[in-house]
């Protein structure tokens, strides 16, 4: 089961087992939240024992949060004493179990290791649904039956006691690196993106993206974007990203003459691009670090134009399409005033947090530290704003106390580490066949043997694989397994690791709004009640620029911060106008309809700009400059007869 509209699995205290008292299980999320804290942030116990509590606590709040039917409870209740009893083995034996190379008790940990993963599986099927439990079956049927395919493909096969030992006790499972990024960096930013959210992070920056963006033509739009530009920077999933402020931004461009689908697929390409939105980006970035052994800020640097690059290119094709439509501004009676837009407490808790964890990074502090500075800031501010809050409603009997706040808001991060448990998990399972079978070896002699050492071909063959894995995953997993498959074929091909890793993940992140799957398309419908294929048509159209920008980060690395001061700029200045060229060329408006022929031609010249050089450069310059002339004069010859 996917989460909710809020991003979680379901809401607090309405589906916990019937026999499990709400307020324990509360007690218990809150609890698995602090030790996080304690644990990740304060290295309070060993990376074992945190994965181990991590995992196991994931699964366990899973099943609770989303329980079975009522005649099915006690298959709940044996699951989570099961998952609980291996647990507490993985702690409890933790230095032994590290100093292993094998099982140290064969069949108890054989039987706890089968469960444990049991657990796990049903906490993915609840979680993410039967489709991801497929998939994992589909990666363990491979890993078992090797010795049974022919050709390529064929291998060794794995038992079922290193299946379980890899898993349980091994360092592909378990105590793998993606759960450990996922215990370590992940949570910790989760925590804190969810008391941002709770202490109104949400309505700040929609109000300042109104204040930006409501004077323009399509002004609604341009709020969206903006809006889901800011959310994503503490936010970094798609769909909850859609949820949270696709709420008001959706409703907002369809009173202003938006249709359902248009408002829909803006809001979705705008949440999208919110996982490659530094300072925070998603949780891929973080995994992206590790796998590289390179600092989480280089990371972020190196995505800064990238991003930049998409949301110019997105609030262009916004502002063509308002033309397109006749769509006006927002009103300025609905526009807040400076006052209460940028309102010093509200700013201060938004801007001090984000500030202090940016700054802490740049000064090449771990990431550990300084999103824990940033929580506890984020934290004391928002208990400042809920009693100044009780306070003013302490007459009103649905007023809530500060504490019981902060305890929704953990209660909140909980249900969304849980859930990004699950992804990564399910994803470290099918890593772990990848690598112990051979299988990214194979997929990699194949794209760089199918690419010729062609590199556009093997980057068209890798955007495809990155776009259908993450059709069926979240983000974190789909990126995590195509780094697995593609990353060694990209190297072998001569690119730096980090532009590859990111072109990956850029094109794993695309895929929330690319059809069959867009799950980022799916969430805005839910809210804009649209049709789905024609949302997706829309979403496909706003951002078809955008499926460029990879490719010109991975074949001028310059975009990437890396050169001279001067050739940055130039670089910068083509690729903008590259992409605002493509999107003119997309959606066909100016100052009035293009005409067919002028739209060709505007897209020669725009993959003209894209190519790394001068000459291209000027040649792409040069076309679109005549056609622009021509079009602003109303003198085109290229018009269409007729």
């Amino acid at each position: 089961m996917p989460p909710t509209a809020t991003g979680q699995m379901g809401a607090s205290g309405d589906s916990p087992l019937r026999r499990f008292p709400a307020r324990i299980l509360l007690g218990l999320a809150v609890a698995w939240v602090l030790f996080h804290l304690a644990a990740a942030g304060f290295g309070l116990v060993g990376s074992h024992v945190l994965r181990s509590v991590h995992l196991g606590g994931a699964i366990i709040l899973t099943l609770c949060f989303q329980p079975l039917p009522r005649f099915w409870r006690w298959l709940d209740a044996l699951l989570i004493l099961a998952v609980a009893a291996a647990t507490l083995y993985l702690v409890v034996r933790s230095d032994a179990i590290l100093l292993s190379n094998w099982f140290t008790h064969l069949w108890p940990e054989r039987i706890l290791g089968a469960l444990m993963f049991a657990g796990l599986v049903e906490g993915v099927r609840r979680a993410l649904g039967w489709g991801f439990v497929a998939l994992i079956a589909v990666f363990v049927g491979y890993a078992v039956l090797g010795p049974y395919i022919p050709g390529t493909f064929g291998h060794r096969g794995l038992s079922f006691d290193r299946l379980i030992f890899s898993f349980y006790l091994g360092s592909q499972g378990v105590a793998g690196m993606l759960i450990g990024i996922s215990a370590s960096i992940v949570a910790l930013f989760l925590i804190f993106g969810e008391i941002l959210n709770a202490s109104g992070a949400g309505n700040t920056f929609i109000n300042v993206a109104l204040r930006i963006g409501g004077s323009f033509r399509g002004g609604a739009g341009m709020v969206a974007v903006i809006g889901s530009a800011f959310m994503g920077m503490i936010n970094g999933s798609a769909v909850a990203n859609v949820a949270s402020t696709g709420v008001l931004t959706i409703p907002l461009m369809r009173r202003l003459g938006f249709s359902r689908n248009l408002a829909g697929a803006i809001e979705a390409v705008a949440s999208t691009g919110g996982q490659f939105m530094p300072p925070i980006m998603g949780p891929g970035a973080f995994l992206m670090a590790e796998l590289l052994g390179i600092s989480y800020l280089d990371v972020a640097v190196t995505a800064l134009i990238p991003s930049t690059l998409f949301y110019i290119g997105l609030l262009l094709a916004v502002w063509l399409f308002a033309g397109k439509n006749g769509l006006q501004p927002i009103p300025a009676d609905m526009i807040p005033s400076r006052a209460v837009a940028y309102a010093p407490l509200a700013m201060l808790a938004l801007l001090l947090p984000i500030g202090a964890l940016v700054g802490l990074v740049i000064a090449r502090f771990t990431v550990q530290y300084a999103v824990l500075c940033a929580i506890l800031i984020a934290a004391a501010l928002f208990v400042v704003q809920a009693i100044l809050r009780y306070k003013q409603r302490q007459s009103d009997p649905d007023a809530v106390s500060p504490t019981r706040e902060l305890a929704r808001a953990l209660d909140s991060s909980a249900r969304n580490i849980a859930y990004v448990g699950m992804i990564i998990a399910a994803a470290q399972i099918i890593v772990a066949v990848i690598n112990l079978t051979g299988l990214g070896v194979t997929l990699s002699q194949i794209i760089v043997s199918l690419g010729q050492s062609n590199l556009i071909l093997s980057l068209v063959l890798t955007m495809g694989v990155a776009i259908l894995l993450g059709m069926g995953m979240p983000t974190p997993a789909a990126y995590a397994v195509a780094a697995a498959v593609l990353g060694p074929p990209l190297a072998r091909l001569g690119l730096e690791m980090l532009p590859a890793h990111l072109f990956i993940y850029y094109f794993a992140c695309l895929a929330a709004i690319t059809p069959p799957v867009a799950s980022a398309v799916f969430a805005a419908c839910a809210i804009s009640r649209g049709s789905v294929i024609p949302t997706a048509g829309h979403a496909i159209l706003l951002s078809l620029s955008l499926f460029l920008v990879p490719y010109l980060f991975v074949m001028d690395p310059v975009l990437l911060l890396r050169g001279s001061v001067p050739a940055i700029a130039l670089a910068v200045v083509t690729s903008m106008l590259g992409v605002a060229t493509l999107t003119l060329s997309t959606i066909g408006y100016l100052m009035a309809p293009i005409p067919g022929i002028a739209r060709i031609v505007l897209g020669i010249a725009a993959l003209a700009m894209i190519v790394p050089g001068w000459v291209s450069d000027l040649v792409g310059l040069s076309i679109a400059g005549v056609v622009m002339a021509m079009l602003l004069s109303g003198r085109s010859r290229l018009a269409d007869p007729g």
